[in-house]
Formats: structure tokens, sequence, C-alpha cells
């Protein structure tokens, strides 16, 4: 920048005139003037995507303030305005842009607190503009500050406006007027307002026009018009000009997928919804105005919810247009690139107008379901990733709760409880029998991420070599769960079956896993102890017959060391398989639904 400013001493006032002022610190007034790396919203071959640019919002903003004035004229008029017209040309950065509005009123007469001419003050002054106390939602430009901003940054700045009874003309170079005319409205000349200016090379040297961005954002302001019953048949319409070659610029309305979802709501605006594609990105407009803000983090928590996963709004995108008064319209910025509202403010209002609306639309749709199978095969990958970083660890880390067989992997017993597990290690035969303790009720893995966030879980899976999706042999032959015969040593079986049942099917349809019957009771007769598995085969034996030291066996830390070597030779195995029904109690005792449970306990 090439503004120099005088200052003799570090705490002299310095007063600078508007163009010094302005031009050196422009960033306040039009955002970011130095060129910027990022992804861009870019409408091409009629696909919304995002796009790697360098450019300079605040370049691009003098284009932005201007159109903008040119369409709160269209808004005044109540459909009366046909074409907005934009030229931009490529090889000298000069804007034209031409309304058909009514022109400046009273254009040709001198403003009573400048004692300049209307027009010029509104070039001039910031702070001269005519909406600040416009209360409506319509109306984009209500500081009064844009045009003369663009002025102030531009090399050389034009402006013809014509209404009814006059003709006025200024030109400025570096915000001084150089000419100027007032005349009485020739004939056939059509009323309106022709604005032309060429950005300043001290400002944005070497700066040049993208076409990409300025052919979005005219298809982006089309767009908004079409929601606007007011508007509808406005057009807004331009070139590209190359020394003598002229092209259309591409303008289009339709850039969205056909298969979307639309929430209409008359007093607020437009949310519509649709699914991702590869570069494809959302959009949000506040009363016209291209923004970020906290009402898209809004409408994205609530599908996030939906489709519990947090990051769900990589899969789809949304396009959200709001209308709002003047008492929730605030920007952190000048050029409206960011909603500065606060979540309390806006919420309720959101809530209220969309949501339910949004959700029920939603659901059961094709778009829905692409999305749920699109964030179910992200986690699995991620999930399996997870998994197999997290067996490594697993295998360095089992220690006291896995004693591994010595020599020949034959048997894995997966034991209720460390007392069971610390009896069957001495029983077993260590050279071909391995045994893994629980701690309790494991996991129910209804997601795969309950494999990859659960350490017991993780051990098994490592200590039997078992991936998800990958049908692999085990590397123990025979996987035997040995639970107590109670209520929760059922549950703890039950939990291990659908384990294996839901994500290592093989292990069952191999006959790999069996449940390991145990004694209920126990006695002495004669000179051995015999054991019973059911309460009527113990009353049977013991009708009549001289019988001592008779024991409930209520779990399987309550066998002793003898207990368990007879146990261990005499081993009852119940050989777990699939039928026909397996999948529907699986599913109802440990699946998603609660109200399948409560309806199996009810026994409806």
């Amino acid at each position: 920048m090439s503004i120099k400013v005088k200052q003799k001493h570090l705490k002299e006032i310095v007063a600078l005139d508007i163009l010094d002022a302005v031009r050196l610190r422009p960033n306040m007034y039009i955002g970011q003037v130095s060129p910027m790396d990022e992804r861009v919203p870019i409408i091409q071959d009629g696909k919304l995507i995002q796009k790697d640019k360098t450019w300079s919002p605040g370049f691009m903003h003098l284009i932005v303030e201007i159109l903008e004035n040119a369409l709160d004229e269209a808004k005044r008029m109540k459909g009366k305005m046909k074409n907005i017209t934009i030229d931009v040309h490529l090889d000298t950065n000069r804007i034209t842009i031409t309304d058909e509005g009514t022109g400046f009123h009273k254009a040709a007469s001198k403003h009573p607190k400048t004692k300049k001419n209307v027009v010029r003050t509104a070039f001039e002054e910031l702070h001269a503009g005519s909406n600040f106390i416009d209360s409506s939602t319509s109306i984009l430009g209500t500081h009064g500050v844009g045009a003369s901003i663009c002025n102030i940054l531009s090399e050389e700045f034009e402006v013809t406006t014509v209404n009814r009874t006059h003709l006025v003309y200024y030109k400025w170079k570096d915000f001084r007027v150089v000419e100027e005319r007032k005349e009485k409205r020739p004939p056939n000349v059509k009323l309106g307002t022709t604005i032309s200016f060429i950005p300043s090379p001290i400002v944005f040297p070497n700066f040049k026009w993208d076409t990409e961005i300025i052919q979005t954002y005219l298809s982006f302001k089309n767009y908004i018009i079409s929601l606007d019953n007011s508007l509808k048949k406005l057009n807004i319409g331009g070139r590209f000009i190359y020394k003598d070659k002229k092209e259309p610029i591409e303008v289009t309305r339709s850039f969205l997928p056909q298969d979307s979802i639309t929430i209409d709501n008359k007093e607020w605006g437009t949310i519509i919804l649709w699914e991702g594609f590869e570069n494809s990105c959302s959009i949000s407009f506040i009363n016209g105005s291209q923004c970020t803000g906290i009402h898209q983090k809004i409408v994205n928590d609530w599908l996030n919810n939906y489709f519990d996963y947090n990051l769900a709004h990589h899969f789809y995108n949304t396009l959200i247009s709001l209308k709002v008064p003047s008492t929730l319209m605030r920007f952190a910025d000048q050029n409206k690139s960011k909603y500065a509202i606060s979540r309390f403010e806006i919420e309720e209002i959101l809530e209220e107008a969309f949501r339910g609306k949004l959700l029920r639309k939603i659901k059961g749709s094709k778009i829905s379901s692409n999305i749920i199978q699109k964030i179910e095969d992200k986690l699995h990958s991620e999930n399996i990733r997870k998994i197999r970083k997290a067996q490594r660890t697993s295998k360095r880390k089992i220690s006291d709760k896995y004693a591994p067989a010595s020599r020949s992997k034959e048997v894995l017993y997966l034991t209720e409880g460390l007392s069971a597990g610390g009896a069957i290690k001495q029983a077993r035969n260590s050279e071909k029998e391995g045994v893994y303790s629980l701690k309790g009720k494991v996991k129910n893995t209804k997601k795969l991420s309950d494999l990859s966030n659960n350490k017991e879980i993780l051990d098994i899976i490592s200590i039997l070599g078992l991936t998800p999706g990958e049908n692999k042999k085990p590397s123990y032959d025979k996987i035997i769960i040995a639970c107590d015969e109670d209520g929760d040593g059922h549950h703890i079986s039950a939990l291990l079956i659908n384990l294996f049942y839901k994500w290592f099917p093989n292990i069952i349809e191999q006959g790999n896993l069996f449940k390991l019957i145990t004694p209920l009771m126990v006695c002495n007769h004669k000179d051995g102890r015999k054991y019973f598995y059911t309460k009527e085969e113990f009353n049977k034996f013991g009708k009549n017959k001289n019988i001592s030291g008779l024991n409930y066996l209520k779990g399987l830390g309550s066998l002793s060391i003898d207990d368990w070597e007879w146990v261990m030779q005499n081993k009852i195995l119940f050989q777990i398989i699939k039928d026909r029904s397996a999948n529907k109690y699986l599913d109802i005792a440990f699946g998603f639904s609660t109200q399948k449970r409560k309806n199996w306990l009810k026994g409806v």
C-alpha cells in the first residue's frame, strides 16, 4: 500500500482525509484485500461444488456493493424492474452495472446537509444512503457505506442516473470529481442508473476478475430472486468482455440436484437438503447476502443428531436462505460474510419454522437411506482401522486376564470372573487350553464402534485373530463360554453369542462355539462325590439314599478345584448353532429397538 502517514511524534494525533483513511485500512470496510487461498462455492457444469481459489473477498466485494444497491432499487419497485446487467472488462478490470430503476430521487438537487448534489453525496460521503430507516427484510444495504467505499477504492468511477426529469452524470478519478453534467432528461432516454468503475491498482495491484466467482455470484443472486414472488420477473445477466470479444456470463438458477428435500416457510425462508457428492458444498444466505453463521450449525446439529453421527454433514449439503427482520439482521463485518447473532436469539425461531417439517420429510426418503449407508460405510472403514490398531496394542498388553495354551491352541475358555478363570487355569490342560477371564458383563456390540471402543472385546478378537468382515479361522479350534448357571451368567453367555453371531458368523457356522454346562448341585454318597445338573436329577438320585455334604453350586466361583477337575474330565458342551429364529430373537434382545424388547417381555 503506497499511502504514507506523516507523524513527527508517536503521540501526535493525525487526521486523515477520507481517501487516505479508507485506502490505508480497506479491510475494515470490504473484507480482506490481499489474495487468500480458500475453498469457495463455485457453480461448474450446472453443479454447486467447492473449489480451491486464490482470490480477494474485498476485491470481489466492490461488485457486490454496487449490484446490491441495484437490487435494493428493484425491491423498492416491487417487480416492475426487469433487468440488471453487468459488463466485466477482463482486460481493463472495468465493471459497468446498469439497472432499469427510476433513477436517483431529486438527482439534480443539492443535499440540504452536505450542500453537494445528492448523487455526489451518495458516492462521496460515508454513511449517506436511503435505507437507514427501512425495516423490511428485503433491503440489503442499510449502512450507506458501500457505494462511497467503492468510489474511494477505485481508480476511476462514473455514475449516470436518469429520473423522470433529469440526467445527472459524475466522473471521479482517485475520488476527485473530474467531470459532471446535469441536464433535463433527453427524449427517449430510459430511466435507470449506470455505474462504471475500475478498481485502484494501488489498492489491488495485479488483481484480475475471476470469471467463475462472478458467474457463481450472479447465479446465486438469480436463485435468490426466484424465491421472491415480487422479483421473479427480474433477471440479472451480463457479459465478459476482452478487447472486442464479448461472451455472455453463464448465469443459472438451477444448480441444485433434482433429488432434494425442500422446506419453505412463508415468513422465514427456505431450507433445502440433498445428498452430498464429490467436492459438493453447502451454501447460506441471509436476506440475499451469502454468509456463514450459527444458523448453519443449528441445522447441522438437527441433521447430525437425526443421523446419529456428528460428522454426518460430510454426506449431505444444505442451502439455507433466511429472511430476517432488521431486529435480527446483524453481521460481523461490512461485507456481510458472517451472520453475527447468538444461538439463543435464532434457535427457537428456526426450530418452530423448519425443524419438525424437515425431519419428517427426511424420514424414510431415498436421500436419507443413501446418507445412512454412506455413514455406515465410513464408520465401518474407520472402525476396522481402529480395531486393527487397537488389536496390536491389545496383544502387547494382555496379561493377567489371559493364560494362553503353551503348545497347540485347541480350546479357549471365556470365563465369567477372575475367580472362575483362576480355577479353570488350574484344572485345564495348559498345553492345549487357554483361558480368558471376563470382568462381569461384556459390551452389547450393536455397532462396530462397540468393538473398537471396548478393551475386553478387543482382547477376545485379538486372541482369536479375528477381523470383522473377514471369514478367518479362529486361532483356537474351540471357543467355550463358561458362565454361571444363573440369570447374569445366561445374559453374559447371550451377549457373547450375539458378538460372534453378529460380527463373526463363520465361528458359529463352522461349529467353533460352545457353552460349558456346569453342575448345579453336588453331594457325597458312599465313597465319592455325585454331581447333578438339575434339581430333578438330584431328587431322583437322592430318594431313599444316605447322602451328605449337599452343596448348591451357585456360581463358577463356588466350585472347588476338585469340582473343576471333575467338570473338565466329564465336560458337557452345548454347541451353538444358527437356526431360523436366531436373528429374530437376538435382534429383540440386543438390537437397537427398545420397543421390541418391551413387547417381548410383555408377551405382545
